[in-house]
């Protein structure tokens, strides 16, 4: 027996599970397409349709792109902030880098504008 095999039996578990609850859905669903389905809503408040021919604001796009961008790194930092002393000088060279090249493309979109909301 492999040391991995209680994870193949979980892994099989969940999904034979995920099939079984996709499956049921699917027979339980109604399969009629009407017209409300196909409406946009958004918080409760039904849409008009005029208003979604305006163009979505590059803006919005930017910021969560910053945004999954520097969650991206607190996700590689924060595990390397754990065992800090225990990995050594290099580990520390290699995060310094990467701290380096994210405040440099931080850095550009400063300076190109994408943090200034007009």
């Amino acid at each position: 027996m492999s040391d991995y095999f209680p994870v193949y039996i979980y892994f099989g578990i969940v999904v034979f599970f995920t099939l079984l609850i996709l499956g049921v859905s699917g027979l339980y669903t109604s399969k009629k397409s009407t017209k409300v389905k196909y409406m946009p809503y958004e918080s409760g408040i039904q849409t008009e349709t005029h208003l979604l021919k305006e163009r979505f604001p590059l803006r919005h796009y930017l910021v969560a792109l910053m945004f999954l961008v520097f969650d991206i790194e607190v996700i590689f930092l924060y595990p390397w902030a754990v065992i800090g002393k225990k990995i050594g000088a290099f580990a520390f060279y290699e995060m310094a880098f990467f701290l380096v090249a994210l405040f440099v493309g931080f850095a550009y979109v400063w300076r190109k504008g994408g943090l200034q909301w007009e």
